[in-house]
Protein backbone atom coordinates (compact mmCIF):
# COMPACT_ATOMS: atom_id res chain seq x y z
CA UNK A 1 0.00 0.00 0.00
CA UNK A 2 1.08 3.39 -0.99
CA UNK A 3 -0.46 6.37 1.28
CA UNK A 4 0.67 9.22 -1.00
CA UNK A 5 -0.22 7.43 -4.05
CA UNK A 6 -4.01 6.91 -2.17
CA UNK A 7 -3.26 10.81 -1.29
CA UNK A 8 -2.49 11.96 -5.40
CA UNK A 9 -5.94 10.10 -6.35
CA UNK A 10 -8.23 11.55 -3.62
CA UNK A 11 -7.06 14.97 -4.37
CA UNK A 12 -7.34 15.27 -7.86
CA UNK A 13 -11.27 13.56 -7.27
CA UNK A 14 -11.94 15.99 -4.55
CA UNK A 15 -10.81 18.73 -7.02
CA UNK A 16 -13.04 17.43 -10.01
CA UNK A 17 -10.62 15.35 -11.77
CA UNK A 18 -10.94 12.02 -13.26
CA UNK A 19 -8.01 9.85 -12.16
CA UNK A 20 -6.11 6.91 -13.77
CA UNK A 21 -3.01 5.07 -13.39
CA UNK A 22 -0.73 6.02 -16.77
CA UNK A 23 1.22 3.84 -18.48
CA UNK A 24 3.86 4.82 -20.97
CA UNK A 25 3.77 3.46 -24.18
CA UNK A 26 6.67 2.88 -24.98
CA UNK A 27 7.88 -0.34 -23.29
CA UNK A 28 11.15 1.06 -22.43
CA UNK A 29 10.01 3.64 -20.57
CA UNK A 30 7.43 1.30 -18.66
CA UNK A 31 10.35 -0.72 -17.59
CA UNK A 32 12.84 1.58 -16.11
CA UNK A 33 10.64 4.53 -14.42
CA UNK A 34 10.35 4.13 -10.99
CA UNK A 35 8.05 6.78 -10.09
CA UNK A 36 4.24 6.66 -10.01
CA UNK A 37 2.30 8.56 -13.10
CA UNK A 38 -1.66 9.14 -13.01
CA UNK A 39 -3.50 10.52 -16.35
CA UNK A 40 -5.63 13.31 -15.13
CA UNK A 41 -9.22 14.60 -17.09
CA UNK A 42 -11.08 17.60 -16.19
CA UNK A 43 -14.54 16.85 -17.86
CA UNK A 44 -15.63 20.55 -16.45
CA UNK A 45 -13.14 21.93 -18.34
CA UNK A 46 -12.62 21.26 -21.75
CA UNK A 47 -10.05 23.91 -22.65
CA UNK A 48 -6.35 23.53 -22.08
CA UNK A 49 -4.97 26.88 -21.41
CA UNK A 50 -1.40 27.44 -22.09
CA UNK A 51 -1.17 30.02 -19.61
CA UNK A 52 -0.08 28.39 -16.41
CA UNK A 53 2.37 29.47 -14.25
CA UNK A 54 5.18 26.80 -13.47
CA UNK A 55 4.79 26.45 -8.91
CA UNK A 56 1.41 25.04 -9.10
CA UNK A 57 -1.42 25.76 -6.22
CA UNK A 58 -4.84 23.88 -6.38
CA UNK A 59 -6.60 27.06 -7.58
CA UNK A 60 -4.69 26.64 -11.09
CA UNK A 61 -5.60 23.57 -11.35
CA UNK A 62 -9.30 24.99 -12.56
CA UNK A 63 -6.94 25.83 -16.09
CA UNK A 64 -6.22 22.40 -16.59
CA UNK A 65 -8.12 20.39 -18.74
CA UNK A 66 -5.83 17.00 -18.69
CA UNK A 67 -2.12 15.71 -17.76
CA UNK A 68 0.09 13.43 -16.62
CA UNK A 69 1.17 13.85 -13.19
CA UNK A 70 4.23 12.48 -11.71
CA UNK A 71 4.98 11.89 -8.31
CA UNK A 72 8.42 12.00 -6.55
CA UNK A 73 7.21 11.07 -3.04
CA UNK A 74 8.50 9.71 -0.01
CA UNK A 75 7.56 6.55 -0.67
CA UNK A 76 9.22 5.61 -4.22
CA UNK A 77 12.58 7.69 -3.33
CA UNK A 78 15.10 7.64 -1.06
CA UNK A 79 13.55 11.45 0.28
CA UNK A 80 13.82 11.74 4.47
CA UNK A 81 13.45 14.33 6.87
CA UNK A 82 17.07 15.14 6.41
CA UNK A 83 17.01 16.40 2.99
CA UNK A 84 13.17 18.22 3.47
CA UNK A 85 15.01 20.79 5.96
CA UNK A 86 18.19 21.95 3.53
CA UNK A 87 18.06 23.69 0.38
CA UNK A 88 21.37 22.31 -0.69
CA UNK A 89 20.15 18.50 -0.20
CA UNK A 90 17.37 19.17 -1.93
CA UNK A 91 18.63 20.49 -4.61
CA UNK A 92 20.89 17.80 -4.44
CA UNK A 93 18.20 15.10 -4.39
CA UNK A 94 16.27 16.66 -7.20
CA UNK A 95 19.33 16.63 -9.67
CA UNK A 96 19.97 13.00 -8.65
CA UNK A 97 16.37 12.26 -9.94
CA UNK A 98 16.65 13.83 -13.10
CA UNK A 99 20.10 12.74 -13.74
CA UNK A 100 20.12 9.68 -12.91
CA UNK A 101 21.10 7.05 -15.59
CA UNK A 102 18.52 4.27 -13.73
CA UNK A 103 15.55 7.52 -14.28
CA UNK A 104 14.59 7.35 -17.87
CA UNK A 105 12.59 10.18 -17.98
CA UNK A 106 13.32 9.72 -21.89
CA UNK A 107 14.47 6.94 -24.08
CA UNK A 108 14.99 6.98 -27.75
CA UNK A 109 13.76 10.18 -28.18
CA UNK A 110 10.79 9.18 -26.66
CA UNK A 111 9.80 11.36 -23.24
CA UNK A 112 7.66 9.50 -20.76
CA UNK A 113 5.19 12.34 -21.28
CA UNK A 114 2.72 12.38 -24.49
CA UNK A 115 2.92 16.08 -26.16
CA UNK A 116 -0.16 16.63 -26.18
CA UNK A 117 -1.07 16.60 -22.58
CA UNK A 118 0.91 18.81 -19.90
CA UNK A 119 2.98 17.14 -17.66
CA UNK A 120 3.13 17.65 -13.67
CA UNK A 121 5.51 16.84 -11.28
CA UNK A 122 4.31 16.19 -7.49
CA UNK A 123 7.31 16.84 -5.05
CA UNK A 124 7.82 16.39 -0.99
CA UNK A 125 8.89 19.66 -0.84
CA UNK A 126 10.35 22.59 -2.92
CA UNK A 127 13.72 24.81 -1.63
CA UNK A 128 12.81 27.82 1.00
CA UNK A 129 15.17 30.16 -0.74
CA UNK A 130 14.03 31.82 -4.12
CA UNK A 131 17.25 30.89 -6.00
CA UNK A 132 17.49 27.24 -5.22
CA UNK A 133 13.77 27.11 -6.49
CA UNK A 134 14.75 29.00 -9.84
CA UNK A 135 17.50 26.39 -10.42
CA UNK A 136 15.64 23.29 -9.26
CA UNK A 137 12.66 24.44 -11.97
CA UNK A 138 15.29 25.45 -15.24
CA UNK A 139 16.03 21.52 -13.88
CA UNK A 140 12.90 20.14 -14.12
CA UNK A 141 11.98 21.92 -17.69
CA UNK A 142 15.04 20.43 -19.05
CA UNK A 143 13.18 16.74 -18.25
CA UNK A 144 9.87 18.53 -19.71
CA UNK A 145 8.05 19.25 -16.35
CA UNK A 146 5.04 22.04 -17.46
CA UNK A 147 4.17 22.52 -13.57
CA UNK A 148 4.76 21.44 -10.20
CA UNK A 149 3.09 20.80 -6.87
CA UNK A 150 4.41 20.44 -3.33
CA UNK A 151 2.52 17.68 -1.38
CA UNK A 152 2.25 19.97 1.41
CA UNK A 153 -0.37 22.05 -1.16
CA UNK A 154 -1.88 19.15 -1.43
CA UNK A 155 -2.13 18.10 2.26
CA UNK A 156 -3.69 21.51 2.50
CA UNK A 157 -6.28 21.09 0.32
CA UNK A 158 -7.19 17.95 1.36
CA UNK A 159 -7.54 18.87 4.88
CA UNK A 160 -9.79 21.21 4.39
CA UNK A 161 -11.96 19.03 1.86
CA UNK A 162 -11.64 16.47 4.89
CA UNK A 163 -14.58 17.89 7.00
CA UNK A 164 -16.96 18.72 4.09
CA UNK A 165 -19.36 17.07 2.33
CA UNK A 166 -21.01 13.59 2.66
CA UNK A 167 -19.84 12.53 -0.90
CA UNK A 168 -16.17 12.20 1.04
CA UNK A 169 -17.12 10.19 3.27
CA UNK A 170 -16.84 6.46 1.87
CA UNK A 171 -13.56 7.61 1.14
CA UNK A 172 -10.59 5.86 3.76
CA UNK A 173 -8.43 9.22 2.82
CA UNK A 174 -10.39 11.93 4.16
CA UNK A 175 -11.55 9.32 6.96
CA UNK A 176 -8.12 9.58 8.36
CA UNK A 177 -7.89 13.48 7.68
CA UNK A 178 -10.77 13.75 9.33
CA UNK A 179 -9.73 11.34 12.56
CA UNK A 180 -6.43 13.53 12.75
CA UNK A 181 -8.23 16.73 12.98
CA UNK A 182 -10.71 15.47 15.49
CA UNK A 183 -7.92 14.91 17.92
CA UNK A 184 -6.24 17.47 16.99
CA UNK A 185 -3.54 16.35 15.78
CA UNK A 186 -3.64 18.37 12.58
CA UNK A 187 -5.16 21.76 12.13
CA UNK A 188 -5.94 24.08 9.01
CA UNK A 189 -2.93 26.28 8.53
CA UNK A 190 -5.13 29.46 8.61
CA UNK A 191 -6.19 28.47 12.19
CA UNK A 192 -2.86 27.94 13.59
CA UNK A 193 -2.53 32.14 13.85
CA UNK A 194 -5.14 31.64 16.55
CA UNK A 195 -3.44 29.13 18.94
CA UNK A 196 -0.81 31.68 19.88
Amino acid sequence: MNVENDLIRAYFEANGFWVKRYEPSSLLLQNKFPFPLFEIFNPINSVHEQEVSFRLFTGDLARVNEAVVCLIGWHDSNFSSDIFTSDSRLLKFFRKQVDSPKLSWSTEGVSIFPQEKRSLLIVPALPKTEGKTKELFELLKKVGIQGVLTMGSVLENLMRKSSGSPDIRDNSTFHLLKLLKVYGLATEPQLDIFNT
